[in-house]
C-alpha cells in the first residue's frame, strides 16, 4: 500500500495515543452533561484518559459541561461532530448487525468504544491500529469488556506506512467473503490522497458486496485555508502547530466520485448541521452547528 507522509505516520505511531484520549474525554464529557443536555451515553469513554488535565476536566459534571462550553466556542462544530459521528455509527452498526453482517473493522480506532457497547452481540470486532496506541487500549478494554460476552475482539497492530492493511486483516482472520461493516473515523484528514487512494484500493479487495463503510472527513476549505468558520481555521493551526497538519479534505460531491471509483454507493451523509437535527432537534445541546465535517455512510456494490 502507499505510504502516508511522515507526519501522518507519526500521527498513527507516537502521537495518536494522546490524540485518541482528547476524543475519549470529548465523548466522556458530554456523557457527564445532564440528561436534559447530552448528546451521547459512553461510560466506557472515561477509562481511556490518562492525561492529568483531561482527567481533572472529568472530576465532576460542572467542569465537564464547562470545558464542552470552553471546547465549542473556540472550535465550533468540533465537539458536536465528535460525539454525534459516535451515535450515527451506533445507528449504522444496529442496521448492519440486524441484517446479517458479523464482521466489524475499526480502522484507526484509537480509544473509540464501538468495541465494548457492541460486546453483546454476535460479532467479530477487529481493531485495527499502531501498535503504541493498542498497548494502551487492550488492557483497560479487556478489563471492561462485560460478561457474558458474545462478540468477539481481534487485535489487528497495523502502520499504515510499513504494512498492508489487506494482509494484516486476513491474517487476523478476517473473511473477505461475508459482508462486513468498515468504520474508519478520525483519520482520513491527516493522510496525504496517495494513501486514502491505497487504503480504499485494499478496503474493495476485502469487503463482500453488500458490506458497508464509514467515513468521516473535513471540507477541503479547511486544508486550503479558505474555510469560512473561524473554528475550523483555528483547530487547522492547532494541528499544524504541533506537526500533524490537515492534509486532505473533501467535498461531498468529490468523496462521492471517490469513493465511487472504489466501488462504494454513498446511502447516508450528514454534516454537522444535519447530525445536530437529527439526534438534537431542540437544540437543547447548545452546541455550535458550524458544517466543516461530515460523515457517511457507503456501501459496497460489487467487485
Amino acid at each position: 500500500m502507499n505510504a502516508p507522509a511522515p507526519l501522518a505516520r507519526r500521527r498513527l505511531t507516537r502521537t495518536a495515543s494522546l490524540t485518541a484520549q482528547v476524543n475519549a474525554a470529548q465523548r466522556a464529557a458530554e456523557t457527564m452533561r445532564s440528561p436534559r443536555r447530552r448528546l451521547l451515553d459512553d461510560p466506557w469513554s472515561r477509562h481511556f484518559v490518562d492525561h492529568p488535565a483531561l482527567r481533572a476536566v472529568l472530576t465532576n459534571r460542572w467542569l465537564a459541561g464547562a470545558a464542552v462550553r470552553v471546547f465549542d466556542r473556540q472550535w465550533g462544530g468540533l465537539h458536536a461532530h465528535i460525539v454525534l459521528r459516535a451515535r450515527f455509527t451506533d445507528d449504522v452498526c444496529a442496521a448492519a448487525v440486524s441484517d446479517g453482517i458479523d464482521q466489524l473493522v475499526l480502522l484507526g480506532a484509537g480509544f473509540d468504544t464501538t468495541s465494548l457497547r457492541k460486546a453483546r452481540s454476535s460479532v467479530t470486532m477487529f481493531e485495527v491500529d499502531a501498535e503504541t496506541t493498542q498497548a494502551a487500549k487492550r488492557p483497560t478494554a479487556e478489563r471492561l469488556l462485560p460478561a457474558p460476552r458474545t462478540g468477539h475482539i481481534v487485535w489487528v497492530p497495523c502502520d499504515l506506512e510499513q504494512d498492508s492493511l489487506r494482509d494484516r486483516l486476513l491474517a487476523g482472520g478476517f473473511a473477505p467473503q461475508r459482508r462486513s461493516l468498515v468504520v474508519w473515523l478520525g483519520v482520513s484528514m491527516y493522510l496525504t490522497a496517495e494513501a486514502i487512494e491505497a487504503t480504499l484500493s485494499d478496503l474493495a479487495a476485502l469487503c463482500a458486496p453488500g458490506s458497508r463503510l464509514i467515513a468521516d472527513y473535513i471540507d477541503t476549505a479547511v486544508v486550503t485555508g479558505e474555510s469560512r468558520s473561524t473554528g475550523a481555521r483555528r483547530i487547522a493551526r492547532v494541528v499544524a502547530r504541533r506537526g500533524e497538519p490537515y492534509r486532505s479534505g473533501f467535498t461531498l460531491p468529490g468523496l462521492d466520485a471517490l469513493l465511487a471509483a472504489h466501488g462504494f454507493g454513498v446511502r447516508d451523509h450528514a454534516g454537522v448541521a444535519e447530525l445536530l437535527d437529527r439526534y438534537d432537534p431542540t437544540h437543547t445541546s447548545g452546541l455550535a452547528a458550524d458544517d466543516w465535517l461530515g460523515v457517511v455512510c457507503a456501501e459496497r456494490t460489487g467487485r
